[in-house]
């Protein structure tokens, strides 16, 4: 493990904590915010597990499970 993983990682949980006022308030954004960002996300994420930063994967991927409940959540 390196120490960038880690930091990535930790940055990657904070921008997914970030949302969850987002989440659990009424206040959505736009459904293209919520489609690019998890489209760009994903790219990242595969770049970090390409790269074997399997930590920076894993929070990337709580992030676009953030924004994909964002996502459903303005479609309902």
């Amino acid at each position: 493990m390196i120490w960038q993983d880690v930091v990535i990682m930790i940055g990657c949980f904070g921008f997914a904590f970030a949302l969850i006022p987002s989440i659990k308030g009424k206040a959505k954004p736009a459904r293209m915010s919520c489609v690019i960002t998890i489209c760009l996300l994903i790219m990242v994420g595969v770049s970090f597990a390409t790269l074997g930063l399997w930590l920076s994967f894993a929070a990337e991927v709580t992030a676009i499970i953030a924004w994909g409940i964002l996502l459903i959540q303005k479609r309902v």
